[in-house]
């Protein structure tokens, strides 16, 4: 296998892609895709930052903080606000952000299994809980051509992940 850790991955046969995990709003007409679950976007800061500094309570208040992730929108149940943002550190590499998070650098915008167990043993505070964050979108699938041929190493590894994600369905999400 041959394994490429980016979040764009925009032609599948240009790029000779066999699989992608991406995060979509919807899957692209042309892939097959398989649903692997929700994405749940926390707004997050370390336990020092949050020490140091007021974290937003609104997401307006994203604008007047360092921010930690790439492009992002808020969405309260049917009422949808998009918000202009410029982050002082962006990247679509996740434990890159999450290390950022973790030096205290600003507030980050991250997918809740990027932070969860930093969380879990206290070392970061959430916030802005009310809203559903999205930067991609809220839906994670698993994609790949419909006509390529599948060595046992791919289909190995789509029904690893897919029962991986069933698995990972189970757990809790960050409240």
């Amino acid at each position: 296998l041959d394994v490429i850790f980016e979040n764009r991955v925009d032609n599948l046969v240009r790029d000779e892609v066999d699989i992608a995990v991406r995060v979509l709003p919807t899957p692209p007409d042309n892939l097959v895709a398989r649903h692997m679950g929700e994405m749940n976007y926390v707004a997050c800061a370390s336990i020092d930052y949050a020490g140091q500094n007021m974290l937003p309570q609104q997401p307006e208040d994203l604008r007047h903080v360092p921010l930690i992730t790439s492009g992002v929108v808020g969405k309260q149940g049917d009422v949808r606000k998009e918000i202009r943002l410029e982050p002082s550190l962006i990247s679509e590499h996740f434990p890159f952000l999450r290390q950022g998070i973790m030096a205290g650098l600003g507030v980050g915008i991250v997918p809740d299994y990027v932070i969860r167990a930093e969380v879990e043993r206290g070392e970061v505070v959430t916030t802005l809980r009310d809203w559903r964050l999205s930067i991609f979108g809220n839906h994670m699938y698993l994609l790949w051509m419909p006509n390529r041929h599948q060595t046992k190493a791919v289909r190995t590894m789509i029904s690893f992940l897919l029962e991986q994600s069933q698995l990972a369905g189970n757990l809790p999400a960050l409240d």
